[in-house]
């Protein structure tokens, strides 16, 4: 538990640790959102382009 402790008394660090961790979560879900959304758009938009 030391280690913990340790942590801890480091506040800036572990605070601008875990805002950089959250941001990124929040990018890959958002590119993951982002190509789910061009391929339903891709299929919608092949379905009314019938070559």
């Amino acid at each position: 538990m030391e280690w913990l402790s340790r942590a801890l008394s480091q506040e800036p660090t572990v605070l601008a640790l875990s805002i950089t961790v959250v941001i990124a979560i929040f990018i890959f879900a958002a590119r993951k959102a982002h190509l789910n959304h061009l391929a339903r758009m891709k299929k919608i938009d092949d379905t009314f382009n019938i070559k």
